[in-house]
């Protein structure tokens, strides 16, 4: 039993080494997007959902190595519980404990990956919120919708130019 508690480990590691993973990726994130860094936007997204791939699959052979040993434990998605299954593990008590210090780790992760994302996303808005209010100026569109519903562009009786010159 040792050693599937020491498989159990491994995999937990690996899942919290993933998630640290991504909370690295939504650092540099909040910088690409203070700097507006479309390019580096998209490479970080690609890179995020490559880690989501990574991390489900970690959890599905956590799964699967619980449902091989424990065939009688309910191993539906929704009702997974890894400290529920960490308690029903017949191993020391240091071990549970260690097992379950890695769980709360993640779970701390999970939690701190949902506020990052939140705080980007905020930011983000708020950037399009700022290039909005220039493009409305610029435009003296603030009232008046720029685009039909079939997204071409409303014509204007008046000419509106940041720059204007003739030749």
């Amino acid at each position: 039993m040792e050693k599937f508690a020491d498989e159990i480990e491994r995999l937990l590691e690996e899942k919290l080494s993933l998630y640290k993973k991504l909370i690295g990726i939504l650092e540099t994130e909040k910088t690409y997007i203070a700097d507006m860094d479309v390019d580096s936007l998209w490479v970080a997204t690609s890179q995020k959902k490559s880690l989501a791939i990574s991390i489900e699959g970690t959890k599905q052979n956590i799964r699967s190595l619980f449902g091989e040993i424990y065939s009688g434990l309910d191993m539906d998605v929704r009702s997974f519980s890894l400290s529920r299954l960490i308690k029903f593990l017949n191993v020391s008590s240091e071990k549970r404990d260690e097992l379950d210090k890695i769980r709360l780790a993640i779970n701390t992760c999970k939690s701190d990956i949902s506020g990052m994302a939140s705080e980007n996303k905020q930011f983000i808005n708020e950037y399009l919120a700022i290039i909005n209010g220039i493009f409305s100026t610029i435009m003296d569109t603030a009232d008046r919708k720029g685009y039909n519903n079939s997204g071409a562009v409303l014509k204007q009786n008046t000419t509106n130019r940041l720059i204007s010159a003739e030749v």
